[in-house]
């Protein structure tokens, strides 16, 4: 084998050696702070909000809310929870007789609004 061929098989060990030992690449289309590893596991994460609204598109024809990451339409259930209003800045949600808002880019900042009965 020649200098220049053992050269070769060095470097692209060596390469494959520096690539694997790189993270995988994150999801740039991901929140920050999703709670899944880059990998796709899940990942328990604790102390955090219980719904992160991080995006909203309203259409026509159709409002998708972006919550935990994926998107819902009216009337989806999210963690218990139903979708009932679809707004530019804000989701609410209804959850035993209880209205939670909320607000698009304030995830730690749900509001409970009390709603006039308790629906059985």
């Amino acid at each position: 084998m020649s200098r220049a061929a053992a050269s070769m098989i060095v470097l692209l060990a060596l390469a494959g050696l520096a690539s694997a030992a790189e993270p995988p690449v994150r999801d740039p289309m991901r929140p920050f702070g999703s709670g899944a590893a880059a990998a796709g596991g899940a990942t328990a994460v604790t102390g955090r909000p219980r719904f992160a609204l991080t995006g909203v598109l309203i259409a026509p024809s159709r409002r998708v809310a972006f919550l935990n990451g994926k998107p819902y339409a009216p009337g989806a259930v999210v963690d218990g929870a139903e979708i009932v209003a679809i707004e530019p800045g804000a989701v609410h949600l209804r959850e035993h007789g209880t209205e939670l808002v909320i607000s698009l880019g304030f995830r730690d900042k749900a509001q409970p609004k009390l709603v006039g009965e308790t629906v059985p």
